[in-house]
């Protein structure tokens, strides 16, 4: 079976959590088992869909296909921003060094 990368992001970068579940998300809790979310990928949506479990600082989620099943596409880190008024995804790549994740989520 053939699955297609869905379109590219850069690794590293916070981007803004619109919608999770259909709903504006209000704590970290909104992402943990089985989500659904929705990214503002620089002015276009971006839904990821796949289990999500609490790591220090926020929520790992394993993003599958579309339908939320198959082998891990990519790994997001959850987290609340400095603010706390809104969350953040920052897809965490291999080529990614942990400082830099941990500056980007600071």
């Amino acid at each position: 079976m053939s699955f297609t990368t869905p379109r590219p992001v850069v690794s590293g970068k916070p981007y803004v959590v619109q919608s999770v579940h259909d709903r504006a998300p209000d704590r970290l809790d909104d992402f943990l088992g089985d989500t659904t979310f929705v990214l503002d990928l620089d002015g276009q949506h971006y839904t990821v869909t796949g289990p999500g479990i609490s790591v220090d600082p926020g929520v790992r989620v394993f993003e599958k296909d579309e339908d939320g099943f198959g082998k891990d596409i990519r790994v997001w880190m959850v987290c609340p921003t400095s603010s706390g008024d809104a969350f953040t995804a920052t897809h965490i790549g291999v080529d990614v060094p942990p400082q830099v994740v941990r500056d980007a989520l600071a």
